[in-house]
């Protein structure tokens, strides 16, 4: 089974403080590195992936060809300009992988930097549609004009991630045929409303999300931790 992988680097890091708001998101740092350096690491382990499309802010295509240059990861990986919408550059990176086409396609936000070979061997074992996900562990409530108007069963709701797999060829026609109707929270929306199933692939819940400045530094502890046990294993 051929696998390529799409990640979206579009944004900018408009909500994690003044510092970073002209600044690709993808390229603020954890740990002295690029946040964008953390994904490409996990899917350059898996030997299933042929090939990485990257779609990144429109004008900084020169700037991450040279930091892809100077990482040296093994898998080609090309890079192509975002869109105006997640959807829009979700497209342009899967047509980057058009001229070779893959069975499957895994899709994941640069967003997403704690995401590990073991998630995407996870995802991979499926050999259908499926997303990572981790079970809602919070109290939820439905609320009206600011008052609690409802209880949520917590049982049957999870929060879904990224990275999400398809079949490379079914999801590109989705996007094409323009039913992505503009901006979508993400790709099993649209492969679902295609009147298509998604197999849920479930996990821990450190496969974090940066979109906060408290965001930072909870990824930060998430890898110093991965390293630190990395480095204690070895030494036993």
């Amino acid at each position: 089974m051929k696998i390529g992988c799409a990640i979206v680097a579009g944004g900018r890091g408009t909500r994690l403080g003044e510092e970073w708001v002209k600044v690709p998101k993808a390229i603020v740092p954890l740990l002295g590195r690029p946040m964008l350096y953390y994904s490409l690491h996990a899917f350059d382990q898996i030997k299933e992936i042929s090939r990485i499309s990257v779609a990144v802010p429109k004008g900084e295509t020169g700037r991450f060809e040279k930091l892809i240059r100077i990482w040296g990861f093994s898998k080609k990986i090309e890079i192509v300009e975002g869109g105006e919408t997640r959807s829009e550059s979700v497209f342009n990176a899967l047509s980057a992988l058009a001229s070779d086409p893959p069975d499957y396609v895994l899709i994941h936000d640069a967003a997403r930097p704690c995401v590990t070979p073991d998630m995407i061997d996870a995802l991979l074992e499926s050999e259908s549609a499926a997303t990572l996900a981790h079970p809602a562990s919070d109290t939820l409530r439905e609320v009206n004009m600011g008052t609690i108007s409802g209880e949520i069963d917590r049982s049957d709701i999870i929060n879904i991630e990224t990275p999400q797999m398809f079949p490379y060829k079914k999801i590109l026609e989705l996007h094409k045929s323009g039913q992505s109707g503009g901006e979508l929270p993400d790709d099993t929306t649209l492969f679902t409303r295609a009147g298509e199933s998604v197999k849920v692939v479930f996990h821990d819940d450190s496969n974090i999300k940066v979109t906060w400045r408290e965001d930072i530094s909870a990824a930060e502890g998430i890898l110093f931790g991965r390293e630190w046990s990395d480095v204690t294993e070895g030494e036993d």
